[in-house]
């Protein structure tokens, strides 16, 4: 992570990277962005356990026009986040504007406050707008929380990860898109996942490790290959 950026701010903490950025991003935001996602995919990366987006107020900024306006590179952020190998997590912190609602959404899983508002993007129907704790309960976002509580939740999340393999958490995510290919059949889904099951990730020092753990009845040293 030797990129220098103008807009956001990558923090490196146990084994995590949390990129803080705007809950307002504009086009340079979102264009480096894309540049730090492609970094995870490169050497020095592998121990990465999971990518935070942490979504802060734009402080100083015209809020009415920056919600109002689209960037223009916004789905090229949100497939750079859809694209990085390891487990997502995006926190919320206050309200989003649209364009942050849409790059929440290629996140593998969602902390959001509960007094955050949300834009929920509806193919059938207008966009709706959602308070957090609602967002939560009808599934669109994982957990929600007190604004106060967020970083006590972030940190109980992430500590979950950390005990996981590195290349464990990457596979196992490579594995449910695997199965949620476009026109697969249930069992043609089932079939891709077996054979990535043995092809990729049996052939990892890991599992082999956690096999030995398991028998062993100890603790797993994991070496995240």
């Amino acid at each position: 992570m030797q990129q220098a950026y103008q807009a956001l701010r990558i923090v490196s903490e146990a084994q995590t990277i949390r990129i803080v950025l705007a809950a307002q991003p504009d086009e340079l935001i979102l264009q480096e962005l894309c540049t730090a996602c492609a970094s995870f995919s490169t050497a020095g990366s592998e121990g990465i356990k999971a990518v935070v987006l942490d979504f802060i107020g734009a402080e100083g900024k015209d809020e009415r026009d920056a919600i109002s306006r689209v960037p223009t590179n916004l789905e090229q952020a949100y497939n750079a986040v859809r694209a990085v190998a390891q487990p997502v997590l995006a926190v919320a912190r206050d309200t989003l504007s649209p364009a942050a609602s849409r790059l929440i959404c290629a996140a593998d899983f969602t902390l959001v406050a509960e007094h955050a508002l949300l834009t929920i993007g509806s193919e059938d129907s207008e966009d709706e707008t959602l308070h957090g704790a609602q967002a939560a309960r009808l599934g669109y976002v994982t957990w929600s929380v007190p604004a106060s509580d967020i970083n006590k939740e972030m940190g109980r999340i992430l500590n979950q990860l950390r005990e996981k393999s590195a290349v464990a958490l990457r596979l196992t995510k490579a594995s449910v898109r695997l199965g949620q290919g476009e026109q697969l059949t249930p069992l043609e889904a089932l079939q891709h996942i077996n054979a990535f099951y043995l092809t990729e990730v049996m052939r990892t020092k890991d599992a082999a490790e956690g096999l030995r753990a398991f028998l062993e009845k100890r603790q797993p040293v994991w070496e995240n290959r």
